[in-house]
């Protein structure tokens, strides 16, 4: 409808509002959604949960921290719903059968690690793509394949640090008296997987061997990255890893579409000059030379009280161009003030409404309190790591 808009107002042309549709950082989310549909077509997700659940031994801590690693590692290449949808069926099978382990205690610390995993790479959330492709067309500039990673897996260890000494038993004390209210086993895929066909399945090693090439081909940057992932999806296509016209009904369109037409609002936000009357705004109200790490810091808190409220990558589009504008007026370096509107937005976890995979672990009967006073905590902490590590690795000025 923005797109739309901007073309039917004159605002900027059809070609321009549209623009995004030809982006090559589409193509790149295309290309890994087929990727992670590959993963589920041959078994291999489920084969990596149960190595979580062989791994841990009946041990309900032990579970938590390997699923939650597990997961986070996944994420680093696919679409984080896609892994939780993995795990989710995973968590109800064991705390049907363990009488040690219960869903409400494991669903929200795996989800979560998802969550971290994947603002660790540029393909891990729609974010990061969204900030990428508002960058270029702004001002040119571009995110790395692995510019998240060294902030990110800070977070993700301290998360997984913060779960084992603090959070588990936080959690405990918050639903102890009710670990079996509310489950909604029903909205769960059916966990009695058939495991001989899958156990069977000879495409696993192939794709095993295929992403196996892509995250070497990502590491050393043997092709541009976009040119890796399409490569990706096409040899997953071309050994039957996935079908094609399958691939194409399970992927979710919605990630596409979102970030095309994000290209095109960033089109008509540039032609309309918006952010550079929101970057004075802030200028009038901070004053002509703000301290760059203060500056930083204002704009991940406000960011992540945002998106706790709205999707991610939603908050990334709203405040990606207003402060690019602020900081090409300051001086500022561009790149680790999106940084940390990307960090921002993804890490929110104080509601159930801020990433649809969290809003997933509302199956395991989670009240609204549940999250704010569980994930709150933690997400003051990663506010502070935020503030304290990007600016290490990427100068503000």
């Amino acid at each position: 409808m923005g797109c739309v808009a901007f073309t039917m107002s004159g605002i900027c042309t059809f070609s321009q509002a549209f623009s995004g549709f030809s982006n090559s950082l589409v193509i790149l989310i295309f290309s890994m959604l087929i990727v992670g549909d590959a993963m589920m077509a041959t078994g291999a997700d489920w084969v990596v949960g149960r190595f979580a659940v062989n791994i841990s031994r009946n041990n309900e801590r032990v579970f938590i921290f390997v699923a939650a690693l597990v997961s986070g590692l996944m994420s680093m290449w696919m679409a984080n719903t896609a892994v939780v949808a993995c795990f989710l069926p995973i968590i109800a099978s064991v705390s049907r059968t363990s009488p040690n382990m219960t869903m409400k205690n494991m669903t929200m610390s795996v989800t979560f690690g998802a969550m971290y995993g994947g603002s660790c790479t540029l393909v891990g959330s729609t974010s990061q793509l969204a900030a990428q492709g508002l960058m270029g067309e702004l001002t040119g500039i571009q995110f790395e394949m692995f510019d998240f990673l060294p902030v990110g897996m800070i977070m993700f260890a301290s998360f997984l640090l913060w779960e084992q000494l603090i959070g588990y038993k936080l959690g405990l004390r918050l639903w102890g008296d009710r670990q079996h209210e509310g489950i909604r086993y029903e909205q769960l895929k059916s966990v009695s997987v058939d495991i001989e066909v899958t156990g069977k399945n000879r495409k696993r090693p192939i794709f095993a061997a295929i992403f196996i090439c892509m995250i070497v081909s990502f590491i050393f940057k043997l092709l541009p990255v976009q040119i890796t992932a399409l490569c990706t999806a096409l040899m997953c296509f071309i050994t039957g890893c996935t079908n094609p016209s399958e691939a194409i009904r399970r992927i979710d369109w919605r990630c596409v579409m979102f970030l095309a037409c994000c290209m095109g609002l960033a089109a008509g936000l540039a032609a309309t000059d918006l952010g550079k009357m929101m970057g004075h705004a802030i200028i009038t109200l901070l004053g002509s030379a703000p301290n760059p790490l203060l500056f930083f810091a204002i704009v991940v808190t406000v960011v992540m009280f945002t998106s706790n409220f709205l999707a991610n990558a939603t908050t990334t589009v709203i405040f990606t161009p207003i402060v690019i504008s602020a900081c090409e007026s300051y001086g500022f370096n561009i790149l680790p003030f999106c940084m940390g509107i990307v960090y921002a937005a993804n890490l929110a976890c104080a509601t159930p409404f801020s990433h649809a995979q969290i809003t997933m672990t509302m199956v395991a009967g989670y009240q609204f309190m549940d999250y704010v006073k569980a994930n709150l905590p933690v997400q003051i902490i990663m506010l502070a790591l935020m503030v304290a590590f990007v600016p290490m690795f990427f100068p503000l000025r």
